[in-house]
């Protein structure tokens, strides 16, 4: 007999510990991984094992432990390697096991209960299961009996097709569902006949959901440059050694990454592994997901965002199964289970989006990747032509294999780089978002059966709305930013809360009468386009792709030419590869730039180029035009040249003057209240500490910066109040907290390599 040391699954901040259970007679089996139901504050809920450890022996305590009422599944949930990836994410991340472990779990997991009574309606006892549901099919299976009467030839004579049908049972692996026997031309009519004359059973057969299960034509294969067949090349021996090697497959737009990716993932897939390929966002690599599965088929599974819990469920079947051999997902995808992991592909590995920024845990999935592959062995490709710049100076330091892609694979040039000065536009009374230079362009576009690409990265109409009198920007009432004007609803939106409100007539503040709407959105940008001659828009933001899929339907209709000008945010300069779209215009490039934010210029470098990178991938030339009120600015310059390396130089000698990432360690601490006072004082509390400890000769080298409001201070009706704190080291700092009292405070949120300070 022994006991379990349980993490209690429940969305709780301050379970850190985990709590020991008796396991009865009938559940000797379970050990670290299980999945359990346990009895925990007068409530059965679900619990991870995270080992099995000795009985007490006092006997009063032995009797005072609580037993295990049921295991979860057939087989434990989590492996070696999972379980060791969560220890690794709750010491790094500071948060819960528990919190770690859930990450693992398709969906919102927990266990639903079905009570079993006797004839009388006394009740005997619980059956607990998950409350993930398979999605079953009737299906025929043969039996001896069957098998008999077709080795006999019992029906060949008197029920033909009975016989051929108990022939194609025969031949099957398995149970086969109706549509499958009818493929075979057996109808549900012959097969309920054998059930009936006991030749077959009546079974439920499991049926994986595929919502993203779209045939494609794999093409043909390109060949490959001779920089792509060397990366190619030392990528496979990586997956061969199975020595958790770490790449950085740096390649400038339209180089091909891709198809290194392919060659690599074939590879491994042809080898017995399974692949994981990591992407910011499903609907804007749609491409990627054609080419991968065009390439491999049935073998892949897709993991998006718009999963159902029960979808996602059977995705994570597959995996564990090795029923699929390669999992195309975003950020949680890096937590499926996996039977042979081999290889880890994260691509775009710079984009923010891999940060959990919104709930606990904080963590990075290219970083957990990461880890995957070092417990595993598998090999791990990170690729994008703007790296993250910690991402580049471990390539730098030789802790990553750099492989550089220099050029396109059809030998076409990097688009030609225009700026244009809108000072000097305001000077000639053009007051339009766009410039003279990019309308011209924009007609002349058109006019050539061409397309382009038109960035600005601000949704809405009108920015914000002022009076005119007494200078007050209207305001969301729940979170500390200006209302955005949206033309087609007519109404004023928070983009932080998603509240609205109805046009103002007068001032709330003064009652003028004189209100002014200011600034230009994709939606007046998307006006003023429609009138030009021959152009014809479409808009991608976060207002139009509401729907399941919208991403990725406008993108279809873009490239099969229903429109001629794409018009959207940062949404469409990721990942789109549209040989006729020969123009780009970036309306406001700097806007990005003079964020107080020491990422700023690292971010907007990425997004120029990204959003240059789109232009000239076909057999013409590509045009990119950059509006700015800058254009001296040096980043600006580097990113019309694509210049990464001249940037990384000198942005890196920045970080290292200042103490940022990568030469220092960065914790970010953020409190949330309703009470504004509240907030302040908890923030003002932990810095008293952690300045009290360094008193105290402890935590020397860290360095602390706040409490100060969050840029946006207040949102959701939440005041935020942010502590930065910087060492060389902060393992000490992090023992320190999760050792105070702070570790209990629901409201203050540790985010451990924050991709924001703001």
């Amino acid at each position: 007999m022994f006991a379990v040391n349980v993490a209690i699954n429940l969305p709780v901040k301050n379970l850190f510990r985990q709590f020991t259970y008796s396991v009865p007679e009938a559940l000797q089996f379970i050990d670290s991984g299980w999945r359990v139901v346990i009895p925990f504050s007068g409530q059965k809920v679900e619990g991870f094992v995270v080992e099995r450890v000795s009985l007490p022996s006092d006997e009063v305590l032995k009797s005072k432990l609580k037993p295990v009422e049921a295991a979860l599944g057939d087989t434990p949930w989590f492996d070696k390697e999972m379980l060791a990836t969560a220890k690794w994410m709750a010491d790094y991340y500071m948060c819960s096991l528990a919190e770690a472990m859930r990450l693992f779990v398709p969906g919102k997991s927990s266990i639903k209960r079905r009570a079993v009574r006797d004839a009388q309606g006394r009740l005997l006892y619980y059956v607990y299961n998950e409350r993930l549901q398979e999605k079953t099919v009737l299906a025929y299976r043969i039996n001896a009996a069957g098998r008999q009467a077709l080795a006999e030839g019992t029906l060949a004579k008197r029920a033909k097709g009975q016989h051929a049908a108990l022939g194609v049972l025969a031949q099957a692996a398995g149970a086969l569902s109706v549509s499958e026997l009818a493929q075979q031309g057996v109808s549900s009519a012959v097969a309920r006949a054998l059930a009936q004359n006991g030749l077959a059973d009546a079974v439920q057969k499991r049926v994986l959901r595929n919502s993203y299960n779209t045939e494609q034509e794999r093409g043909e294969s390109l060949q490959l440059t001779a920089e792509q067949q060397d990366a190619a090349v030392k990528i496979n021996q990586a997956i061969d050694a199975q020595r958790a090697q770490s790449f950085l497959l740096q390649g400038i737009t339209g180089s091909g990454k891709t198809e290194v990716y392919l060659r690599a993932a074939a590879h491994a897939v042809d080898a017995g592994w399974q692949v994981l390929m990591l992407v910011p966002e499903i609907a804007l690599t749609a491409q990627l997901v054609k080419r991968f599965q065009a390439w491999f088929g049935s073998e892949i599974a897709v993991a998006h965002s718009k999963l159902s819990q029960n979808e996602r469920g059977d995705v994570w079947y597959r995996m564990r199964t090795g029923k699929a051999r390669v999992l195309i997902g975003v950020r949680s995808a890096v937590f499926a289970p996996f039977e042979k992991l081999g290889l880890v592909i994260v691509d775009e590995e710079h984009e923010g989006s891999y940060k959990e920024e919104d709930h606990r845990p904080h963590y990075n999935a290219r970083d957990v990747a990461r880890t995957r592959c070092r417990l595993t062995g598998a090999a791990l490709v990170l690729g994008s032509a703007t790296p993250d710049l910690c991402t580049y100076y471990k390539a730098l330091q030789g802790e990553c294999t750099h492989l550089h892609l220099t050029s396109r694979p059809n030998g076409a040039a990097l688009p030609k780089v225009e700026i244009v000065d809108m000072r000097k536009e305001l000077e000639a009374r053009n007051f339009s978002v766009l410039s003279r230079a990019l309308q011209q362009a924009l007609v002349m576009t058109a006019a050539a059966g061409e397309q382009a690409i038109v960035l600005l990265n601000r949704r809405g109409y009108s920015t914000f709305v002022m009076c005119r009198d007494c200078g007050q920007t209207i305001t969301c009432p729940h979170c500390a930013v200006a209302m955005v004007y949206h033309k087609k609803n007519e109404d004023l939106r928070c983009h932080y809360c998603g509240n609205t409100m109805p046009l103002p007539q007068e001032c709330p503040n003064c009652h003028s009468r004189r209100i002014k709407y200011f600034g230009s959105g994709t939606q007046k940008a998307e006006e003023q386009l429609q009138q030009l001659p021959e152009v014809r828009v479409l808009r991608m933001d976060q207002d139009s792709t509401v729907a399941k899929f919208a991403h990725a339907d406008i993108l279809r209709r873009f490239a099969d030419g229903a429109a001629n000008v794409l018009i959207g945010t940062q949404m469409v300069a990721k990942g789109h590869d549209i040989p006729n779209v020969t123009l780009v215009g970036v309306l406001a490039a700097d806007s990005t730039l003079h964020l107080p934010d020491y990422r700023a210029s690292e971010r907007a470098f990425s997004l120029l180029t990204q959003a240059a990178g789109r232009a000239g991938r076909g057999d013409r030339p590509g045009h990119v035009i950059f509006q700015t009120y800058d254009p001296d600015n040096p980043i600006l310059q580097l990113a019309v040249t694509q210049d990464y390396d001249t940037f990384a130089k000198r942005e890196l000698q920045e970080r290292k003057n200042y103490f940022y990432p990568p030469f220092a360690q960065m914790l970010k601490l953020q409190v949330v209240d309703k009470d504004e006072g509240a907030g302040l004082v908890l923030a003002q509390q932990v810095v008293f500490y952690l300045q009290s400890l360094k008193l105290q000769g402890k935590l020397e080298d860290l360095l602390i910066a706040g409490p100060f409001p969050s840029l946006v201070a207040k949102a959701y009706d939440l005041y935020r109040f942010n502590v930065l704190l910087k060492a060389q080291d902060l393992k000490e700092t992090k023992e320190a907290l999760l050792n105070s009292e702070f570790k209990e405070k629901a409201n203050l949120y540790f985010n451990v390599d924050p991709v924001s300070v703001i």
